[in-house]
């Protein structure tokens, strides 16, 4: 429902903020919040929180490792789901030039918006993990979402559609992190009791 009425909303949003996209406003969020949504910053992130976690035996390798998971699982099922709608970004005013166009083209890569799944995707899973960090990485992710809006690269259905999307791929290696550490370690036989 809700994103059926952000697709409602998707044409006066961007008329509204239009005149943003090439403000001053436009552009600190395109050199601050930008960088945060990005996968090399966020999978470097990620790696550094599992080198931590191994070498100083500090308790972020499980959730470095299953937030990568997260940030995998939602990437790839965001960028299939891009080249399967190719729906135009809001500033896009050519035609594609073919089928091809629709896959190399980022211009027709706008629904839904990957750094919006991939920042819900890590603020769900990385908030199961550290639960008192959980309000601020869901306020990170939804100001990585609204700056995709603001700075006229996506529609607002794009970034809601990213989001669930995002929420759904981190509540499942939610539930898949939870059956791992509760399953048995199997014993070798030998073992003591």
């Amino acid at each position: 429902m809700l994103l059926a009425v952000c697709f409602w909303l998707d044409g006066p949003i961007v008329h509204a903020v239009g005149g943003l996209r090439d403000s001053q406003l436009a552009e600190v969020l395109r050199n601050t919040v930008r960088w945060l949504g990005t996968g090399h910053v966020q999978v470097g992130a990620l790696l550094l929180l599992i080198a931590a976690g191994a070498a100083l035996r500090l308790p972020t390798l499980r959730p470095g490792a299953w937030s990568l998971l997260a940030f995998a699982l939602s990437g790839v099922s965001a960028a299939i789901l891009k080249v399967l709608a190719h729906r135009p970004r809001p500033w896009t005013e050519v035609a594609p030039r073919g089928w091809s166009d629709y896959l190399r083209n980022s211009s027709f890569h706008s629904f839904p918006s990957g750094e919006s799944t991939t920042s819900f995707a890590l603020a769900v899973v990385l908030g199961a993990w550290f639960p008192k960090l959980r309000l601020p990485l869901m306020i990170a992710a939804a100001v990585v979402a609204a700056a995709r809006v603001l700075v006229g690269s996506h529609f607002p259905s794009d970034v809601m559609a990213g989001a669930v999307l995002g929420i759904f791929a981190g509540q499942l290696v939610n539930r898949l992190s939870r059956r791992r550490v509760q399953e048995p370690i199997p014993r070798r036989q030998g073992d003591r009791a």
